[in-house]
């Protein structure tokens, strides 16, 4: 039998395992990239929930003769937000609802929503 065995130059040696090692080190970045843009996407959909429903909390409460920008204030709490500016224009309320991320390496996103809410009877 004639056997031919491939030689490769001495330079060669566990090339293959360190393109291996920098693929899955830039796979795994990736990853952590995506799941922290993942948490922001969410981070600002809680922030409009809670922007949209302390608006409609406002503007309920004002129907009833209540303060409507401590009901925002409670609903916005109550949705791990923070209201950082409520108006009540008869019983039309506009708001804006702010969340914070956690650290993500060194640093924090903040998202801030505007709302507007009035009652059915001010469209009539």
């Amino acid at each position: 039998m004639n056997r031919r065995v491939a030689h490769r130059a001495p330079g060669d040696r566990g090339s293959v395992t360190m393109h291996a090692l920098w693929a899955a080190a830039a796979l795994v970045l990736l990853a952590l990239v995506a799941t922290e843009m993942a948490g922001l996407v969410a981070m600002r959909h809680r922030a409009a929930s809670a922007a949209d429903l302390s608006a409609l909390a406002a503007s309920r409460a004002s129907t009833v003769g209540l303060e409507g920008c401590s009901a925002a204030e409670e609903t916005a709490r109550l949705n791990r937000a923070t209201l950082i500016a409520c108006r009540m224009d008869d019983d039309v309320a506009t708001v804006t609802a702010r969340t914070t991320s956690q650290r993500w390496w060194g640093h924090r996103w903040a998202a801030e929503i505007p709302a507007r809410a009035a009652p059915q009877s001010y469209l009539e």
